[in-house]
């Protein structure tokens, strides 16, 4: 193979010197240019997300990949060592595989190609090995299709594994062998043959999975010790860089390695990796949302490494071992809401709407010690604001009252809550913390008598909203006929029972102010008849309709009654109650709805809040 990357050894000189063929050179020259695209992006997880792994036969773990024969060693793939069962894993397909020294450069795989071709299903492991079209003959041993076990760890997903014998003894003085996979597609060359002259025997790193193994040397002498990089995991639960007593291990977390070649394999943490060749190799650990990358460390060090700029372990030909730790927090979420308190009980019920535009403050102390704040949110359409991204520690909401005296707070102006890192599986996740203001807004109203409604102004305020009249309709007192009213009947549509149109209606001077058959005419008729027969009903039915028209004008909610807020629902409802009783409860509630519809400046809370405005 030549020296420079992606040139063909028999290519390295001219076409008329060599012999190439032109289209032999093209397809180097643009496959280079993926490489070298892909190189420059730093996407997770390479163009080829997933793993591959050596086990035993099973799917079994040896201790730092270092196996006892050549035999012993089977590729498995897809969710690796102490990966969760919903890790990422290999794209389906068809894949190649082969053995060679850590280097790539030799070749070790005996048997063609095409006799290494593996499936990927649709779970993202292998589950079946192609048969082999030819025996292969190697040191007095006939080898044809690779043997094969079942993955214990996978095995409900269909999961096989595959022997990678035959192969050669590497070269290697430590006897550490690097297995290669790469889909079918991406590979360059002739399958047929054992090797290809192109790339690493034609696989390319930036489209390989590799992972490196070691097999003891036979023989009583001293075993050499391979180059580790070993990488852990911390959950940083205050946050502040540092793995403090009491802070557990992350296991199970993808952390990217790739390798002097150029090749991305995903681990798991706790990972062990035998760094072998000589070179850089980078660590690049995954940062799932809603979580935060608070230091990474090479031995012992801290580096300025980041969720984009990976860890790069340089391994030098006489180094031991290498050291990676992460530190990673569960990011948490505030999120507040601003209620509009209709019934000012404190609390935020159903129905009761939110306030946009309104302001808060949240300041805190952060877990390491650091303050926080303050920062400012406002509510949105819906009346809900929402802080995210926060470290683990101890905050304060504060809402801030907008101008003006007509706002109220009927809970508390501030609420204080703490944000917390946790680990469950391996999964970090901050806490969310919710808060609730509620608020109402009072104001003042004129109410109007009985008269006033039954007057020409009062009816063009009910001409203009009919809603009312279907509401008021629909209430024990006026949905059917009652034997005390002559000039008309109930409901109010401006008809007798018998389908009579009701007659004009006339002011206190006498003046038509509401023509015949309507129930305009009916309304104001209503409003000022003579109790002729002394039925306290009678009395309580007009003021209560003059009541409910004055609740529906002035948009009231409330109202003060003895001392405390009552809603305007409730009174409706319990005039009602006497209205159907009759005698001393019809009385009592005609003499309290008398009291507010003659009187002026009525305090109330608005059924619909005030407008909200600041500086």
């Amino acid at each position: 193979m030549g020296e420079r990357a992606g040139i063909p050894a028999a290519c390295e000189h001219s076409v008329e010197e060599r012999g190439c063929d032109m289209k032999r050179l093209l397809l180097a020259a643009v496959l280079v240019a993926i490489f070298a695209g892909l190189a420059a992006t730093p996407a997770f997880a390479g163009p080829l997300p997933g793993a591959i792994f050596t086990t035993l036969q099973d799917g079994a773990r040896v201790n730092a990949n270092i196996y006892e024969a050549k035999e012993d060693v089977y590729l498995d793939g897809g969710p690796g060592p102490n990966a969760p069962s919903s890790a990422a894993a290999l794209p389906e397909g068809d894949y190649y595989f082969q053995v060679t020294d850590p280097s790539g450069k030799v070749l070790l795989s005996v048997d063609p190609v095409a006799s290494r071709m593996v499936r990927v299903n649709e779970h993202g492991v292998i589950d079946h090995v192609y048969a082999a079209a030819v025996t292969t003959k190697y040191k007095g041993t006939d080898y044809g299709t690779h043997a094969t076990g079942v993955d214990i760890d996978h095995d409900e997903l269909g999961a096989i594994t595959v022997q990678l014998m035959p192969y050669k003894d590497t070269p290697n003085k430590g006897g550490v062998y690097k297995v290669w996979m790469t889909p079918v597609d991406r590979f360059v060359g002739d399958p047929a043959e054992v090797d290809n002259p192109d790339y690493f025997h034609g696989f390319i790193p930036a489209w390989s999975k590799t992972d490196n193994y070691k097999v003891k040397r036979k023989g009583n002498g001293p075993e050499p010790s391979p180059t580790l990089i070993t990488v852990l995991k911390f959950h940083d639960m205050n946050a502040n860089g540092e793995w403090d007593e009491g802070e557990p291990e992350i296991e199970g977390w993808p952390v990217d390695v790739t390798d002097p070649l150029g090749s991305t394999n995903t681990y798991y943490t706790p990972a062990v990796i035998i760094a072998d060749p000589v070179g850089v190799y980078s660590m690049l650990e995954a940062t799932p949302a809603g979580t935060l990358q608070t230091a990474s460390y090479l031995d012992g060090a801290l580096t300025a490494a980041s969720p984009d700029n990976p860890v790069a372990v340089n391994v030098a030909a006489d180094d031991f071992s290498h050291e990676v730790i992460f530190g990673n927090v569960g990011l948490g979420r505030i999120e507040v809401a601003k209620i509009y308190d209709l019934n000012a009980n404190g609390e935020a019920d159903e129905g009761e709407p939110g306030v946009p535009g309104w302001r808060f403050s949240v300041v805190g102390t952060l877990a390491h010690g650091d303050a926080y704040g303050p920062t400012l949110l406002e509510a949105d359409a819906n009346g809900m604001a929402e802080l995210t991204g926060l470290l683990p520690g101890h905050y304060t909401v504060t809402e801030l009252m907008p101008l003006g005296d007509c706002w109220h707070a009927s809970g508390p102006l501030f609420h204080v809550v703490d944000i917390v890192s946790t680990l469950t599986d391996g999964i970090l996740a901050g806490s969310v913390e919710s808060v609730v203001f509620t608020n109402y807004c009072e104001g003042e109203a004129d109410f109007g008598t009985k008269g006033f409604w039954h007057n020409k102004n009062g009816l063009d305020i009910l001409s203009s909203n009919p809603g009312w009249i279907a509401y008021v309709n629909g209430l024990a007192p006026y949905s059917a006929p009652s034997g005390y009213f002559g000039a008309g009947d109930e409901p109010f549509d401006g008809l007798y029972e018998d389908g009579t149109p009701v007659g004009p209606a006339f002011n206190d001077e006498g003046h038509a102010i509401w023509g015949a058959g309507t129930w305009q005419a009916e309304v104001s008729q209503f409003l000022v008849d003579a109790n002729a027969g002394g039925d306290p009903r009678e009395q309580l039915a007009q003021q209560l309709l003059a009541f409910i028209f004055n609740v529906k004008a002035s948009g009231a909610a409330m109202l003060e009654l003895d001392g405390e807020w009552v809603s305007t629902d409730t009174m409706i409802a319990d005039a009602i109650d006497a209205w159907l009783a009759g005698g001393s409860a019809a009385n009592y509630w005609q003499g309290i709805l008398v009291g507010f519809n003659e009187s002026d400046a009525v305090p109330i809370i608005r059924g619909m809040a005030c407008e909200v405005i600041y500086e």
